[in-house]
């Protein structure tokens, strides 16, 4: 564009050149004349601004006229100027917070990751497979084992013992316990094994008692009557038979003797200390046990395997990232109280930023333009000004055309 421009400015400056030199015979009369002073003042103003434009950027035919070339000789001045003008008029740090108050940020980057999810769980995806890649397992666990011993040191063993006492209590946890125990017991005792040991043991109970007259006939005879295996049939019957009394009934006396009992054991955890000098040296020995750290770090590898899994499977972005995402953005956005107070905190951000920055806006003008050249500067300044520069030359050709048209009427008048 700006070398048809350039085109037509020569062309009238031309059609100026060639109107001049032809009309100088037809100078005898009026009309001759009128157009003579017409053409003659039209090139007059068309090398004027030729000369004008030309000396912007560099001397005209190569002369070193004075106050030519301009935009090269003031090169520096130009561009402070320039920079100035961007810093101070044009973008100026109130303008560019009060374009960004007026962006509403917040709510625009709201709605623009609403629209690009997918792309932003690819990027979660990529940075979750980099970190978990590189997260040192070894040290992690060293770090972890750590942690965990000066937990276990700070640990008060009557508290625990205390915690675990009220919370059996109230969970019922004693009777669950009294429940289980008689039904391992009856499992046990239903055994042949336990029959037969019953009876054995019943047989040389009785064998052992020394008794005379009638009573120890009675139990001689007893005792020959009674095998083993019989004797410890009636003991088992009868062990099965209370056992399965106390879990049936709540109200049993020796079942509620036995909770007594527990809940007696349970209450004085706290108060025993046996118990808590068996806590205290547990805790000590627990981490002295060879490969502990070995351990949790395959513990921690695994898991780092099973996360990647995870991560890379099409569940995380369908069942997991996306659905969670959606509802953390609408969230945010149905609360007017959260939006406004991460609205401030983007202005806050912008704000600090431009304080911080912008200086650096005239730096990068200066940086990038001195990386030109004045061939260059100068090429790329007329490719975005030359249209309008070279329509000036065609301005004032015509307008001097016009202009010399009615001068020249004028002598033409007074001359009569």
């Amino acid at each position: 564009m700006a070398r048809e421009a350039k085109h037509t400015a020569s062309i009238s400056l031309g059609i100026m050149g060639a109107g001049f030199l032809a009309t100088f015979p037809a100078g005898g009369h009026w009309a001759g004349a009128l157009l003579h002073g017409g053409f003659e003042a039209g090139l007059v103003g068309g090398l004027a601004d030729w000369f004008a434009v030309t000396a912007l950027f560099r001397r005209p035919l190569g002369l070193p006229i004075p106050h030519t070339a301009l935009l090269p000789r003031n090169r520096d001045k130009v561009v402070r100027a320039l920079i100035h003008a961007i810093e101070n008029e044009f973008l100026t740090k109130e303008s560019i917070k009060r374009k960004a108050a007026e962006a509403r940020v917040a709510e625009k980057a709201l709605e623009l990751a609403e629209g690009r999810l997918p792309e932003i769980v690819r990027a979660v995806v990529l940075l979750g497979d980099h970190l978990l890649n590189h997260l040192p397992a070894e040290r992690i666990a060293d770090f972890a084992a750590g942690e965990l011993e000066r937990a276990l040191e700070r640990l008060d063993a009557r508290a625990l013992l205390r915690t675990v006492r009220d919370e059996a209590i109230a969970r019922g946890y004693e009777e669950r316990a009294l429940l289980f125990l008689l039904e391992k017991a009856e499992g046990l005792a239903s055994s042949d094994a336990a029959r037969y040991q019953l009876g054995h043991m019943a047989a040389s109970a009785l064998s052992n008692l020394q008794m005379n007259g009638l009573m120890g006939f009675a139990v001689n005879a007893f005792v020959g009557f009674m095998s083993e295996d019989k004797l410890g049939g009636l003991l088992q019957n009868a062990i099965l038979n209370s056992l399965r009394e106390m879990r049936a009934d709540a109200g049993h006396p020796l079942r509620l003797l036995l909770l007594d009992e527990l809940r007696r054991a349970l209450d004085g955890l706290p108060d025993s200390d046996a118990v808590v000098r068996e806590i205290e040296s547990a805790k000590g020995r627990l981490f002295e046990r060879p490969g502990v750290r070995e351990r949790l770090q395959r513990w921690l590898e695994e898991l780092r395997v099973r996360l990647l899994d995870w991560l890379h499977s099409e569940r995380f972005a369908e069942a997991f990232a996306i659905p969670v995402l959606e509802k953390l953005i609408a969230s945010v956005k149905e609360n007017a109280a959260m939006m406004h107070a991460l609205q401030e905190w983007t202005q806050n951000q912008i704000s600090l930023l431009v304080e911080r920055n912008h200086s650096k806006i005239g730096k990068l003008v200066k940086e990038n333009l001195d990386r030109l050249d004045n061939d260059t500067l100068i090429r790329m300044m007329e490719d975005k000004l030359g249209k309008d520069l070279q329509w000036i030359r065609v301005n004032g050709a015509v307008c001097g055309f016009l202009i010399g048209l009615a001068l020249e009427g004028i002598n033409l008048l007074t001359g009569a």
